[in-house]
């Protein structure tokens, strides 16, 4: 049984990392250290984490990343570490470096093999076709090999785009490539694999036919798997509506924490088969023509908005200790309706959400819980991080009216 106090380290300065930290301050108490290359509000002025503020790029270079780490193990000599990161680019970078980092730090995640099947969609494909669950019909196309790109006659139009592994987005943002993009046509489809390849992007790309249906039709599956490879927790929450930003596209705004057994049962067979560890996250869609479900990721990574979870009265934080303990602890999932908001709350009217049926549903766990922001932290009150939480909130209010892709925002 370890006896050292633990000390979360969080890697990171968005929404996420404050909720990474807050779950463990919940949990446990402790104030976590976040190690971070930018100053944002999300981690400012608070009082449950401190900050670590490193050169630019740092976290980029494996060496300068492995540095900051050592750091921190000179600095804490007397803690038990545990290395909390939440993008591809990190936790691929945990996976290159577990053996050695493994000698200082509880690692939350899966091995190397798992981390490179879970972030190719092609091979995330052929797991889902074992197990008879759907994805959407694809070709990957490798841009350094032109004559890929005839492949893209085969699939149906519109179609969905996005890198083969989501690790290879940030080093070729600039030359225009991005996380999910829509192409109508297929004639459409070869002149911006073209341009891309003339831009110098030499990465493959997944293109997959586009399932119709709004934010609504989509759910998250998040969850922790232990040591054992035992699922000690997973739960579900109905996207009601998510960010548009192109930067932000695919990751949540407002949850609604309801219970879908089906996704809930069929993910844990997918971690099994995937031979997953630690922290993961899926994004599902179900085709509003058949109730047919439709596996888009599996992310081996706890994901951007997992706070919904707490809302949900599912304790990740709880999960990981109990494995980092070696402690068998009963197995977690939704326990209450809750409204999981990054965005205002008002948001979630008619004008964004058409579905009427799931706005009622959405005012009423409204009315008996309210809603859950994980920047409002009782224990983490400031005027300053107030300010920014209410700044912020204006801030999306206005990129939703901006991005939200329907005629119907530009009545607001």
């Amino acid at each position: 049984m370890l006896t050292k106090r633990i000390l979360p380290v969080v890697v990171g300065y968005d929404v996420g990392a404050y909720s990474f930290a807050r779950i463990f301050h919940e949990e446990t108490g402790e104030k976590a250290l976040v190690l971070t290359d930018a100053h944002r509000g999300f981690i400012n002025n608070s009082r449950i984490l401190d900050v670590r503020l490193h050169p630019r790029g740092t976290f980029d270079d494996d060496a300068a990343f492995i540095a900051a780490l050592r750091g921190v193990e000179r600095e804490f000599p007397d803690r038990q570490l545990v290395l909390l990161v939440n993008s591809d680019e990190h936790v691929e970078f945990v996976a290159r470096n577990t053996t050695d980092l493994a000698k200082s730090w509880f690692l939350p995640y899966s091995s190397s093999e798992s981390v490179m099947l879970a972030n190719s969609k092609s091979s995330m494909a052929d797991v889902l076709d074992s197990l008879g669950l759907n994805a959407p019909a694809n070709v990957v196309i490798d841009l350094q090999n032109a004559a890929h790109v005839d492949e893209l006659d085969a699939l149906r139009y519109p179609v969905v785009v996005k890198p083969e592994s989501g690790a290879d987005l940030a080093s070729n943002w600039n030359a225009g490539l991005r996380k999910v993009s829509m192409w109508t046509s297929a004639t459409q489809a070869r002149a911006a694999c073209q341009e891309l390849i003339d831009a110098g992007v030499a990465v493959k790309i997944i293109v997959q036919e586009f399932i119709p249906g709004d934010d609504t039709t989509q759910w998250l599956i998040n969850g922790y798997v232990n040591g054992q490879g035992v699922v000690t927790a997973c739960g579900s929450g109905h996207l009601v509506l998510g960010l548009h930003q192109p930067e932000y596209i695919g990751n949540a705004a407002i949850v609604l924490t309801e219970h879908h057994r089906d996704l809930i049962d069929s993910a844990q067979k997918i971690v099994a088969k995937a031979n997953m560890r630690g922290f993961f996250s899926f994004d599902v869609k179900i085709d509003p023509r058949d109730g047919r479900a439709y596996w888009l990721d599996l992310n081996p990574r706890i994901g951007r908005g997992h706070y919904y979870l707490n809302a949900a009265g599912v304790n990740l934080a709880r999960a990981m200790i109990a494995d980092m303990h070696d402690q068998d602890i009963p197995f977690q999932t939704n326990q209450r309706e809750a409204l999981f908001c990054i965005v205002p709350s008002c948001l979630a009217g008619a004008n964004y959400v058409q579905n009427a049926d799931l706005r009622a549903r959405v005012r009423a766990a409204r009315r008996k819980h309210g809603v859950v922001n994980p920047l409002i932290y009782p224990s983490d009150r400031n005027i300053k991080r107030t300010v920014f939480r209410l700044l912020n909130g204006f801030n999306q209010y206005r990129r939703m009216r901006r991005y939200y892709p329907s005629a119907r925002a530009d009545s607001l």
